[in-house]
């Protein structure tokens, strides 16, 4: 797999699959099944709800309890370097079993220290490690989940585990989200359970996913591919120098960040923006080929600011005591399982749509969503919140319909490449989930209140509303900047 091969539509010069059809077919069954174990172990791969929760209840603020989601989406530029790394063909299904088997190793070793007489801060520190683990796995996997199936079967046979995997995915993340309300207690669509005491929960619930995902890493070695005349090579160093040097410097300027929100030193903030402006420059040195043509640097903006909605589920979970008056941790599973029933209605709804219209019209139609989820967790109240989540998963399709946009801008030749630029768009997204945790904490902190808010409540609206005008901005930029059909 070279930098470019995460697309999903494969080499569209290459041969039909040379594999006999008894073993593409084998190929598409295991793609569903590893597909189906993400989704069955979401409730703590997605990573924001369930850590914010776990965060929350061991006593860390807004900022502390949206940095495992801001790691999840930073760490997801290991995709391309893995890469750059391991090009070869012959090392697809081995890096793919790298993946499942250190997310599952994570899994087991949060639930362990969760489990340990070990005080509140190194928990915290396990979960958040388990945001970036997550981040830096999960994406390579899918990456080359693609890769393998585009290699091991013909086009005209995917649709049947494309079916399977995003059809029947998403109702065993609500199966997954059911698990979760049993364990951590709360309300579950007119069911309540008690959950287990303490921690324990959240220790069993990791503990789950830990044999999930170690089938997930045993059924990688079943993929059978066709025999490669040739291996691709290594590329230059200096090809990938703008991600090894921007990866480093953008975690260096969370660290330095949380690190002057700790000492109250303004030195170590100005520290932080000055690293973060660095790593920026560095992604765009590394992607310099993509942002000179004017169509895919308007979408790569268009869809920086709408990928910023993915970073709120933390705050919105975390809004829950505030709006409910229960503890996160209770309503996470009912959250969840809104979050993924959804997106099963919007995905079917949004494929229909875009075969009646134009490539613009699903990347505005998944961000107006995302919007209408910040507007209504912004205003509604009691039991009427939770829709937030639902509305806020359909949204989430906007990871769908942003590179079908991008697709659709690329030339034949540069369909990987671009493809892979895409998987980073959520990098320089990741500062924003920090960002809307700052904001809660420090108008909470402030005292700021407005009519009956709490300065807790107002901190949680008001950082809505800023995710709601970035992606407002998003949407602005799209109806007027770029064209339906683009070429």
């Amino acid at each position: 797999m070279t930098e470019t091969d995460s697309s999903p539509q494969g080499d569209p010069a290459s041969p039909e699959c040379s594999l006999e059809p008894r073993l593409q077919v084998s190929n598409l069954v295991y793609f569903a099944m590893c597909t189906g174990m993400q989704y069955l172990a979401a409730p703590v791969l997605y990573v924001g709800i369930t850590q914010a929760s776990l965060c929350k209840a061991l006593g860390a603020d807004a900022r502390v309890s949206n940095l495992p989601a801001t790691m999840f989406f930073a760490f997801t530029a290991v995709v391309v370097l893995v890469a750059w790394l391991s090009p070869g063909i012959g090392s697809l299904r081995r890096n793919l079993s790298i993946c499942y088997a250190s997310t599952s190793v994570m899994l087991f070793v949060t639930a362990f220290v969760l489990a340990m007489p070990v005080s509140a801060e190194i928990k915290i520190g396990v979960v958040i490690l388990q945001g970036a683990v997550s981040g830096a796995a999960m994406p390579t996997a899918i990456a080359l989940l693609w890769e393998i199936v585009g290699r091991g079967s013909d086009e005209r046979r995917r649709g049947m585990a494309l079916g399977l995997a995003f059809g029947a995915g998403p109702i065993l993340a609500v199966v997954g989200s059911f698990v979760q309300t049993l364990l951590l207690g709360g309300k579950f669509f007119g069911l309540e359970f008690d959950g287990l005491d303490g921690l324990n929960g959240f220790v069993v619930l990791f503990a789950c996913g830990v044999p999930v995902m170690g089938l997930a890493a045993i059924l990688s070695w079943s993929f059978r591919l066709p025999e490669s005349l040739t291996e691709p090579s290594r590329e230059p160093i200096a090809n990938v120098l703008g991600l090894l040097v921007g990866l480093p410097l953008m975690i260096a300027s969370i660290g330095l960040m949380q690190l002057g929100e700790f000492t109250a030193t303004a030195a170590y903030k100005y520290a932080a923006y000055a690293l973060a402006a660095l790593s920026a420059a560095a992604f765009v040195y590394h992607f310099r080929p993509i942002l000179t043509q004017r169509v895919l640097l308007v979408a790569t903006v268009v869809t920086v600011l709408v990928y910023s909605g993915n970073t709120i589920p933390s705050n919105m979970n975390l809004f829950t005591s505030e709006v409910l008056g229960d503890e996160p941790a209770k309503y996470a599973g009912m959250q969840n399982a809104l979050r993924f029933g959804f997106k099963v209605i919007a995905g079917a709804v949004l494929g229909w749509l875009l075969t009646r219209s134009h490539p613009r019209l699903g990347l505005v139609a998944t961000a107006a969503i995302f919007l209408l989820a910040q507007v209504w967790a912004m205003f509604a109240t009691g039991t009427a919140y939770l829709v937030a989540f639902g509305l806020y998963g359909a949204g989430e399709l906007i990871g769908v319909y942003a590179p079908n946009y991008i697709l659709s801008a690329s030339r034949p030749g540069e369909i990987r490449r671009n493809m892979a630029f895409v998987t980073l768009l959520m990098v320089p997204a990741a500062p924003t989930g920090y960002l809307f945790g700052s904001i809660a904490q420090s108008v909470k902190d402030a005292g700021w209140q407005f009519g009956d808010m709490t300065s807790a409540a107002l901190g949680f609206r008001v950082s809505f509303g800023v995710c709601a005008l970035l992606i407002l901005s998003g949407i602005v930029v799209a109806l007027f900047a770029l064209p339906k059909h683009p070429k």
